[in-house]
């Protein structure tokens, strides 16, 4: 299982799982263009995909979902909430649903969709597993949870939002209702709360960390890293390693064995 973050940030998100048998996009939230220019550089066609999974409707996640699915001639996965939400932005797509926390098979992997808290008519997350290797992306949440953990620590790898450091935010010239909006359990992840689920999950069998979904208003890629970084060292956790994705940009490709 392969994984590449095709782009990650307010700008749109959009992250390729390739397990060979199956090609998964989590999100479209890019013009269908640029994604299907991200995947020639790979080289993939966009036939080659087998769906597109939604984790939420919102538009840096969504938006270039129906145009893309009907290039590629695959299915946009997602569940109830997020579907009737989209409304017309996915008319005339090819729509199948999952159940959130009721997991299902798309050729070798197993994908487990799990609710998590943010502002979206139904968000989730997915822990997807193929022969014994797990990955757990939580994209966007405001908090964090004993379930997120305990996903976390049982996945080789994890993805995470770490979208702001709290002392760029508290002086930004965001206006005092987005800020507020982002620091609510329903919001955004911050950097020290991405490093306290990390740490938490490192009790596991979590090997690697990505964080991604950085703001580029309120936070640094050095920060977000380091940041999470410190809180492992000060518990003497060093079997982790942390990677992250500058705001809107890409990653190379992860393999997990």
């Amino acid at each position: 299982m392969r994984l590449r973050i095709l782009r990650s940030g307010s700008g749109g998100n959009a992250i390729l799982v390739d397990a060979g048998d199956a090609r998964l996009l989590i999100d479209a939230g890019l013009p269908a263009d640029v994604i299907v220019r991200e995947l020639a550089a790979l080289p993939i066609l966009p036939q080659d995909l087998t769906a597109v999974l939604l984790t939420h409707e919102h538009d840096d996640h969504a938006k270039g979902a129906l145009t893309l699915s009907r290039i590629a001639g695959c299915p946009v996965l997602a569940n109830e909430g997020t579907i009737a939400s989209a409304g017309a932005a996915l008319d005339g797509a090819q729509i199948e649903r999952f159940v959130t926390g009721t997991p299902f098979r798309l050729g070798s992997l197993m994908i487990d969709p799990f609710a998590l808290p943010h502002d979206a008519a139904e968000p989730v997350g997915f822990a997807i597993s193929q022969n014994g290797s797990r990955l757990v992306i939580a994209t966007d949440l405001g908090s964090s949870s004993d379930e997120v953990v305990e996903r976390a620590g049982d996945a080789d790898m994890l993805i995470i939002e770490s979208n702001y450091d709290l002392r760029l935010l508290s002086v930004s010239p965001y206006p005092w209702f987005l800020k507020n909006r982002i620091l609510s359990t329903t919001g955004h992840l911050s950097n020290d709360a991405a490093a306290e689920t990390i740490r938490a999950a490192a009790a596991g069998r979590l090997r690697t960390a990505v964080l991604v979904h950085l703001s580029d208003i309120n936070n640094l890629t050095p920060l977000a890293r380091d940041t999470v970084q410190w809180t492992l060292e000060r518990e003497a956790i060093t079997h982790v390693a942390v990677h992250a994705v500058r705001p809107n940009g890409t990653s190379n490709t992860y393999e997990l064995q």
